[in-house]
């Protein structure tokens, strides 16, 4: 009895440290909270986000770029200005978006650093921060 409650312990040890997430990985669902939870740009680009929500290109897989992403694109837009990202040539400060959506948690990490250019070249050109984010989360352990 005593030996198998030992083994239970080494093995509730090892998965637990398994799942340990990096501090990176931990910055990145609230990035994604905090950007998609912008009331005012909500309610001034309800209509946009309607059809995007109500359209199963977007909401399943295969999810549909030239669909989905113009859809996005204003409410990104008015987000990514309301938190302080947006450069006014309408694209993302780099650093801003570290610093104010991720705290800078993401800036040691290795994997972030190497999928950072590819994620933002695949997914901004509408904007589209929530894939941008998943690409980034995909990346990081």
């Amino acid at each position: 009895m005593t030996r198998a409650l030992m083994l239970l312990i080494v093995v509730a040890a090892a998965s637990s440290a398994a799942v340990e997430l990096s501090p990176c990985k931990l910055a990145l669902k609230p990035a994604h909270e905090n950007f998609a939870n912008v009331e005012s740009c909500k309610l001034q680009y309800k209509t946009e986000l309607d059809k995007f929500i109500s359209n199963t290109k977007c909401t399943h897989l295969p999810y549909d770029v030239a669909t989905c992403d113009p859809l996005l694109y204003n409410y990104s837009k008015c987000a990514l200005k309301f938190i302080g990202v947006l450069k006014p040539d309408n694209t993302v400060d780099d650093v801003a978006f570290q610093k104010i959506l991720l705290q800078n948690k993401c800036s040691k990490d290795t994997n972030f650093a190497k999928a950072y250019p590819t994620c933002k070249s695949s997914t901004m050109k509408y904007l589209n921060v929530v894939q941008f984010i998943e690409c980034l989360d995909k990346a990081v352990p």
